[in-house]
């Protein structure tokens, strides 16, 4: 399996698929894997791939259309921040009830994520009721995390608005699941 890798064709492959807007291409031509030793493998015969991981090839978040994103749905007191290493967006939110959250909306590399900076709550809540991990950032269901950075945004506004409530009552207004 060992080849010596193409770092154009390697691109060409990558930006073309990204192009067609797939993620794992069917034609072999267009696939990309990695081998057990971290080595990225392209064009493997049948009996190859049997022991490959194929790369997705989806989309990296893109930080030029997050902020697009930002500048057009995010409330106007939102930051670009480095928080713990993560480039991300912080704002502030006041929840139906009236009370204030400070929140950070970022990419883990495939979803976005929402911190909660302000409350701090990380660890004070059960994770099932208040749909908070204990590390702090919002259970948005299974998986986590939310597909596009818009969508973490909205539901995160949502989230304060149930934990609030939840504050106030011990229950979670917005789910079925509690």
């Amino acid at each position: 399996m060992s080849q010596n890798l193409d770092l154009n064709e390697l691109r060409r492959i990558v930006l073309e698929t990204q192009n067609m807007g797939e993620d794992l291409p069917s034609d072999p031509s267009r696939q990309v894997y990695v081998d057990r030793k971290g080595n990225i493998v392209l064009n493997p015969n049948t009996e190859e791939r049997r022991t490959l991981s194929q790369v997705p090839l989806k989309l990296w978040a893109s930080l030029s259309g997050d902020r697009q994103i930002v500048a057009s749905r995010f409330p106007r007191n939102t930051t670009e921040q480095v928080i713990g290493g993560v480039r991300g967006w912080l704002y502030n939110i006041t929840s139906a009830l009236g009370d204030l959250y400070t929140l950070f909306a970022y990419n883990d590399g495939s979803q976005y994520q929402v911190l909660v900076v302000f409350p701090e709550v990380a660890g004070r809540v059960g994770a099932h009721d208040a749909h908070l991990f204990s590390n702090g950032c919002i259970c948005f269901g299974s998986g986590g995390g939310l597909p596009t950075l818009e969508q973490a945004y909205a539901k995160s506004v949502l989230w304060t608005a149930g934990f609030s409530a939840y504050v106030r009552t011990g229950n979670f207004q917005f789910s079925n699941n509690n």
